[in-house]
C-alpha cells in the first residue's frame, strides 16, 4: 500500500520526551483515540494508524535555546488512504489537530507518486512562465500597483508605465479588492488594456495579474472575468481563500493562466523566524512544496534584509521547495520581495541567481516620478540586456532597426498562446444507441454469469456428493478445474470464447462504452479485464478496440501507461509524432506527453492498456489547436494533418448535434 511521509521537528528535553510527542502526533492525526482502543495486531492499526519511521537529534540546534529546547527530527509514514487523494484532508492528516499543540513544526512532506499523481500541479511553472513572459534567460520582474486608495485611472497609467518599461508582471497589491474607489471590474479592464497598449507599442510580452482576494462564491467568476478581460496571470492569496481553491482554479482547463502565491496570513502559520520557534510549518514546506502542490505557478515571499525578518537561511529553503523534484510537476518561480529597495538587488541576484523574479514595489515607484524610466533602472541593475521591446527604438539605434525581433527575446510572430485545454463537450444524442445497447449487452453478461455461477455451484455439489474424487487422484482429460469468482480479490482467469475465436471478448466481462462523451473519440470501447472487480492490484489492465477509422481521444495526464497491440494495425500519436503499432508492439506514453491512438486500416484494431490504479483525470487536447502548435515546430508525418482536421469536424459538429438536442457541458472523465 502506497504512504506519503511527513518530516516533523519536534522540541523535547531528551529522546524519550520527543518520542512520546510522536507517538501522540500519529494517533492524533489519524484516528484521535488511546492507542488501547486501536491496539497493535488491529486492522486499524496496521492501516490506518500512522507509524514513525525515525527519530534522531536535529544537527541545527537553536543558538539560544530555552531550557529543555533540544530539537529533533521525526519523520511520519501515513497510508495514502488517510488523505482521501484530497488536498484539504490531506492538509488535515499532516498537521490538523497537532498544529494546535506545542513544540511540533512540519519541516518537510513527501508524497507517494501515487498521492502526487492525483494533482496536476502547477500548469507552467517557471519554464512555462519564461515562455509565456518572452523571457528565456535573465530575472523576471514583477512590481505591484499601490497604493490602496488609488483610482483606477490613475493605476492604469500606472499599469501602462511599467509595462512600457519592461516589467514582466504588473500585480495589484494584495490590498486591492474590490473597494469603491477601484471596483474590481472596472480596475481590470482598465489595466488589461493599459498593459495590452503598452505590448503594442513595445511588442513585449508584459501581463497585468489581477488580485482574487474574494468572497469564496465569487473566486472563480472573478478569475474567468480576468481572463475575459485580457489578464496574463492572477494573484491568490491561499491563506485567505485556501489552497484548495487555487487547486480547483489550475486545475480548470477553461482558465488556463498562471497563478501567483501571495503569502498574505499564510505568516501565522511559520515557524523559525528570530526566535527559531517550534510551531507552525517550515518556510520551505509553506511556501514552497505546499503552493506547488496546489498548482500555483510563482511564490512570493519576503527576501531578507526587508522588513520581514526572513533569514537568508529560510529564503533559501523556500528556493529548494519550489525546485525540488516532485514527480512530474515543473518547479515554480520563486518571488522574493517584501519591502526590498532597488539598492539591494545586486545581493539578490548574487544569492537567488537568476531563476527567479524579483518583486520591487514602493521603492521602484519611489525612486523618481518616471515610472517607465524606473522600469528600465530595475531591468538594468537586475542584469537584463532586453532593455527596449522588439518594436522600440533604443537610443544610437536607427530607423531600420526598429520592429525588428530582439534576438535574445524573439516573440512568437502568430502571437497566439497555446489553449489546448477545452471543456468536456455534451453528450450526443446520437451516442444514446449504443450507450444502451452496451448497457444491456453489460446486464446480459452479469445474468448469464450469475446463472452459469448458480448451475455449477448447483452440479458442483450433487458431483461432488455422489463421487467426489479422492484426494491425490487424476482426473480423466477434459475435466477442467472450476471457473474463477469474477468479483473479490482472488485469483481468476477470464477466457475468450472458444467457439469464437475471432472474436475478441471475454467470458463474464462486459464491453463498455470507452467514455460518456462522443466528441472527443470516435469508434471505440474497451473492456475492463483486471484490477476493477475487487483485485489488490496497483494497476488496471484494459482491452481497448477501435473501428476503423476511429480515434480515442486526444489528451494528457500525470501518469503513464503502457500499451500493447494484440489486434490488427494502428497508430499511436506522441507529441507530435506518429508511430505503427501491429500486433506484439509496445508503446510507453511518459508523465505530460500528449497523446491518441488511431485506426487508419479497413479492420478493428485492439490493445492492451496497462495503468496506475490511482490515477489522475486526463486533460483533452483541442486537436486544431495541437496541429496548430506542431506544425509551427515540426513538419508532419503523411495522414497527421487529415486526422486532427476530421477530429476537429467530428467535435464541431458533436458540439453543433448536441446544442441542438438541448444538452450542456459534459463532465469530465
Amino acid at each position: 500500500m502506497p504512504h506519503f511521509r511527513v518530516s516533523y521537528v519536534v522540541s523535547a528535553p531528551d529522546e524519550a520526551g520527543a518520542r512520546e510527542i510522536v507517538d501522540a502526533l500519529c494517533l492524533e492525526q489519524t484516528v484521535e483515540l488511546p492507542l488501547a482502543l486501536v491496539p497493535p495486531g488491529t486492522w486499524i492499526n496496521e492501516h490506518v494508524v500512522a507509524k514513525c519511521e525515525s527519530l534522531r537529534r536535529r544537527v541545527a540546534q537553536p543558538s539560544k535555546p530555552a531550557a529543555g529546547d533540544v530539537r529533533w527530527d521525526a519523520v511520519v509514514r501515513y497510508n495514502d488512504d488517510t488523505s482521501g487523494g484530497e488536498l484539504p484532508q490531506l492538509l488535515n492528516v499532516i498537521f490538523g489537530n497537532t498544529s494546535i499543540k506545542e513544540n511540533v513544526m512540519v519541516d518537510d512532506v513527501t508524497l507517494s507518486p501515487t498521492l502526487l499523481g492525483k494533482f496536476l500541479g502547477p500548469r507552467f511553472g517557471t519554464s512555462g512562465l519564461r515562455e509565456a513572459l518572452g523571457v528565456p534567460r535573465g530575472a523576471m520582474l514583477m512590481t505591484a500597483l499601490k497604493p490602496m486608495g488609488t483610482s483606477v485611472e490613475k493605476l492604469a497609467a500606472m499599469a501602462y508605465d511599467f509595462a512600457k518599461g519592461g516589467i514582466d508582471i504588473i500585480k495589484d497589491d494584495h490590498g486591492l479588492a474590490n473597494q469603491r474607489y477601484a471596483p474590481y471590474e472596472e480596475r481590470v479592464r482598465a489595466c488589461c488594456a493599459a498593459v495590452k497598449k503598452a505590448n503594442e507599442e513595445t511588442g513585449r510580452k508584459c501581463v497585468y495579474a489581477p488580485c482574487l482576494n474574494a468572497p469564496a462564491h465569487l473566486v472563480l467568476s472573478r478569475a474567468r472575468f480576468a481572463k475575459a478581460a485580457g489578464a496574463g496571470a492572477v494573484l491568490m492569496i491561499p491563506g485567505i481563500t485556501g489552497l484548495d481553491s487555487a487547486r480547483a482554479l489550475a486545475e480548470d482547463p477553461d482558465f488556463a493562466l498562471p497563478i501567483i502565491c501571495h503569502p498574505a496570513i499564510l505568516g501565522a502559520m511559520l515557524g523559525g523566524g528570530s526566535e527559531d520557534e517550534c510551531r507552525g510549518f517550515s518556510h520551505k514546506a509553506l511556501l514552497g512544496v505546499l503552493p506547488r502542490l496546489a498548482g500555483c505557478d510563482a511564490t512570493i515571499f519576503p527576501s531578507f534584509g526587508g522588513r520581514f525578518g526572513f533569514s537568508e537561511r529560510e529564503c533559501l529553503d523556500i528556493l529548494e521547495g519550489s525546485r525540488r523534484r516532485m514527480g512530474s510537476m515543473p518547479a515554480i518561480l520563486p518571488c522574493p520581495g517584501g519591502g526590498m529597495t532597488m539598492e539591494k538587488v545586486k545581493v539578490m541576484r548574487d544569492t537567488y541567481g537568476e531563476d527567479v523574479c524579483f518583486l520591487i514595489g514602493g521603492s521602484l515607484i519611489g525612486h523618481s516620478d518616471d515610472l517607465v524610466a524606473n522600469a528600465k533602472h530595475f531591468m538594468k541593475i537586475a542584469g537584463r540586456t532586453d532593455l527596449y521591446g522588439p518594436l522600440e527604438r533604443a537610443p544610437g539605434r536607427s530607423d531600420h532597426h526598429a520592429g525588428r525581433t530582439h534576438p535574445a527575446y524573439a516573440t512568437d510572430a502568430s502571437g497566439g498562446e497555446l489553449d489546448r485545454l477545452k471543456k468536456q463537450m455534451a453528450t450526443m444524442e446520437a451516442n444514446l444507441s449504443k450507450v444502451t445497447e452496451m448497457y444491456l449487452a453489460s446486464e446480459k453478461a452479469r445474468a448469464e454469469a450469475a446463472k452459469h455461477a448458480a448451475s455449477h455451484a448447483g452440479a458442483h455439489a450433487a458431483a461432488h456428493a455422489a463421487s467426489a474424487p479422492a484426494p491425490g487422484s487424476t482426473l480423466a482429460p477434459g475435466v477442467k478445474a472450476p471457473p474463477t469468482p469474477v468479483e473479490g480479490n482472488y485469483s481468476k482467469v477470464f477466457h475468450r470464447p472458444e467457439d469464437r475465436p475471432e472474436d475478441w471478448t471475454w467470458e463474464r466481462i462486459p464491453q463498455e462504452m470507452y467514455k460518456q462523451d462522443g466528441g472527443s473519440f470516435k469508434g471505440c470501447s474497451r473492456f475492463e479485464l483486471l484490477g476493477k472487480r475487487g483485485e489488490s492490484t496497483v494497476f488496471h489492465v484494459r482491452y481497448f478496440e477501435v473501428e476503423p477509422g476511429g480515434w480515442t481521444t486526444l489528451e494528457h495526464h500525470r501518469h503513464e501507461h503502457a500499451v500493447v497491440g494484440l489486434r490488427g494495425e494502428g497508430v499511436i500519436q506522441l507529441g507530435p509524432h506518429v508511430y505503427p503499432v501491429r500486433v506484439g508492439d509496445c508503446a510507453y506514453t511518459a508523465p505530460g506527453d500528449t497523446h491518441q491512438l488511431r485506426n487508419e486500416s479497413d479492420a478493428p484494431f485492439g490493445f492492451v492498456c496497462v495503468v496506475a490504479a490511482d490515477r489522475d483525470r486526463p486533460v483533452e487536447v483541442d486537436p486544431s489547436a495541437f496541429l496548430k502548435s506542431a506544425a509551427a515546430k515540426h513538419a508532419l508525418q503523411h495522414g497527421m494533418r487529415d486526422a486532427l482536421e476530421q477530429q476537429a469536424k467530428h467535435r464541431a459538429e458533436h458540439a453543433k448535434a448536441a446544442g441542438a438536442a438541448g444538452g450542456g457541458p459534459a463532465p469530465g472523465i
